[in-house]
């Protein structure tokens, strides 16, 4: 099962195999936390949409989010694919996250700290 590769292949070719097994995972969570919160076990009080989003954390959790998105799609699969594949002795998988985590740790060092200044 792959968040990236469900979309990846429905935009693609239409094939939902992938899909279902994101959707699956949406509808089980939703009703685990149903669940948790029904029992008073999950007593969280979560922040409005426009607070959390638009906070310097949100807008950068979000962005950074697309980007993997995007660039774990033209990589040919997703982070977990790539540990997957490095364990197994691919050395490609292997610069892929010197690239990854170098990128990670730009991207908080610059971004977060430009848009500090914003928010």
């Amino acid at each position: 099962m792959c968040f990236v590769g469900g979309f990846r292949d429905f935009l693609l070719v239409k094939d939902t195999a992938l899909l279902e097994g994101l959707m699956a995972f949406f509808v089980t969570t939703w009703l685990a936390v149903l669940l948790l919160r029904s029992t008073g076990v999950l007593v969280t009080q979560y922040p409005a949409l426009q607070e959390a989003v638009l906070s310097t954390y949100g807008v950068v959790s979000v962005v950074g989010g697309l980007l993997i998105g995007f660039v774990s799609t033209l990589s040919g699969g997703c982070p977990f694919r790539h540990h997957v594949l490095l364990g197994q002795g691919r050395l490609d998988s292997g610069v892929y996250f010197l690239g990854f985590y170098t990128g990670i740790f730009i991207y908080f060092q610059v971004v977060v700290f430009l848009l500090k200044g914003l928010f």
